[in-house]
């Protein structure tokens, strides 16, 4: 199993153990979802490297965080899809910006290639900035898992 497949089995088995809680929706709403967590990480980068603009800076950030939600979203997303649709060519690129591109591109253009492609940008930037992709997803699965079904939430160690 590779990491693409293994991060859909990590993001598949917290949606089970959450599905009576934390309702998954439908593919388009789950790449909308993600399009939004990775504003949210550029804005957490803005936070750290732009501190003498002029904005609300009450709000807690953190850009891996934000990263690894829109990682789940996306994951969220190909959980709905056909095993098949793992079948990606593109393997480039490591910029939120071109994760963007290709979410969009599934949006507009219903290229189903385009979602493990954005997944796969996903995987490249968590790799460039020295964060485990698995460990990240595991993280937030389990953060999802204690906020919406506490009880059902693996024990940490």
């Amino acid at each position: 199993m590779n990491t693409l497949q293994m991060l859909v089995e990590i993001v598949r088995e917290s949606r089970r153990r959450t599905s009576d809680v934390f309702p998954l929706p439908d593919i388009e709403g789950c790449i909308d979802y993600a399009i939004t967590e990775a504003a949210e990480h550029l804005d957490a980068i803005l936070r750290d490297n732009r501190l003498g603009d002029k904005r609300n800076r009450d709000k807690a950030h953190d850009a891996r965080r934000e990263w690894g939600q829109c990682g789940y979203m996306i994951l969220s997303a190909l959980i709905q899809m056909p095993p098949e649709a793992m079948n990606i060519s593109y393997t480039g690129d490591e910029s939120v910006y071109d994760m963007l591109l290709w979410l969009c591109l599934y949006q507009t253009a219903d290229d189903e290639t385009a979602l493990p492609d954005a997944l796969q940008v996903y995987v490249n930037l968590c790799n460039a900035t020295g964060w485990d992709d698995l460990a990240l997803m595991r993280e937030t699965c389990a953060a999802f898992e204690r906020k919406h079904s506490p009880e059902t939430a693996p024990v940490e160690n």
